[in-house]
């Protein structure tokens, strides 16, 4: 993605003005356009409404507008920690040398607390003397690190983008309805019955579970809600729930980022109306250093699955 696109753009929501964010940067109204239509052509949908009374984003552009400022800002902090400080890049590099015997695994952001601590103790007991590193990123940012041969294996939500790596489904997480305990009567195990709730859906608004959005579309379809919050937070999501604001429909992987207080006052309600499941996959490349650990690896992810992740309660 274009850096100079990005940077225009936000200069033009910060000075909300093509002519002041031009001056600001630089650059020619002119220029200044052409970076913000190559953007828009590359990203595939529009960013910002151009008129006599000014420059507006479109919902579009308040949605990646977070997106942005973070992305750049990632890359300015990267920049920094190599460049910034001699002893700091020293460091860092060196670390980045000395890792590259190691087994780097990937975790999508959302799965991260479900499988670090069966890993974890996993390698440590049956593989003492194997370094291992953990990369928890997106999905597709881990299809792409797999592809760079930056990560030797990966865990995460399936999508459409295929690479040629030996692959293999670990479970189908389903969809439970996330919402305060006093409302699991009335609920019932239906998505149905929301709309006797009289409260807000949660759209878990992350881009962890961005190639899971045509799950989102299904429930909004299935419930007809017209009144729904967009929350991009899990633990903000939390609260509007214990609190009684709202309730949520997401995979039971969500149980992982609970605490027990928490649970105290939320339930996980199982859907009996609406079959919906959010496959988990796991793809790694052969690698001779690493094949004994992997292939260990992938046994005991297969045996937590079955024997103890759909009966995990955190209140034990």
């Amino acid at each position: 993605m274009n850096i100079d696109g990005l940077e225009s753009f936000l200069a033009i929501v910060s000075n909300k003005s093509i002519s002041k964010a031009s001056k600001a940067l630089h650059i020619t109204q002119p220029t200044l356009s052409t970076r913000i239509r190559k953007l828009e052509e590359e990203l595939g949908f529009i960013l910002l409404h151009r008129s006599w009374d000014g420059i507006e984003l479109t919902e579009e552009g308040y949605f990646f507008l977070p997106y942005a400022i973070e992305l750049l800002g990632d890359l300015r902090d990267a920049s920094f920690a190599l460049t910034g400080n001699n002893r700091i890049s020293y460091q860092l590099l060196s670390s980045i040398a000395a890792g590259k015997d190691e087994l780097r695994i990937g975790i999508n952001t959302w799965l991260a607390p479900v499988f670090s601590s069966v890993i974890i103790p996993y390698l440590r007991e049956n593989f003492p003397q194997t370094a291992f590193k953990f990369i928890t990123r997106p999905t597709n940012v881990l299809k792409k690190l797999l592809e760079y041969n930056s990560i030797h294996f990966s865990i995460h939500f399936d999508n459409n983008a295929v690479i040629p790596y030996d692959h293999e489904l670990l479970l189908q997480d389903e969809f439970l309805i996330i919402c305060h305990k006093d409302d699991v009567a009335l609920m019932d195990g239906k998505l149905a019955n929301a709309a006797k709730l009289d409260k807000k859906l949660l759209v878990f608004e992350h881009a962890a579970l961005t190639n899971n959005l045509d799950k989102i579309s299904t429930i909004l379809g299935q419930l007809k809600a017209q009144d729904y919050q967009m929350v991009d937070d899990v633990q903000n999501m939390f609260s509007f729930v214990e609190n009684g604001y709202g309730y949520t429909v997401l995979p039971r992987s969500i149980i992982y980022h609970m605490s027990e207080q928490r649970m105290a006052n939320i339930a996980t309600v199982p859907i009996d109306d609406l079959e919906l499941t959010a496959p988990v996959t796991l793809e790694y490349r052969q690698n001779s250093l690493f094949q004994e650990p992997i292939s260990g690896l992938i046994n005991e992810l297969h045996r937590f699955i079955q024997d103890m992740y759909k009966e995990k309660e955190l209140s034990e």
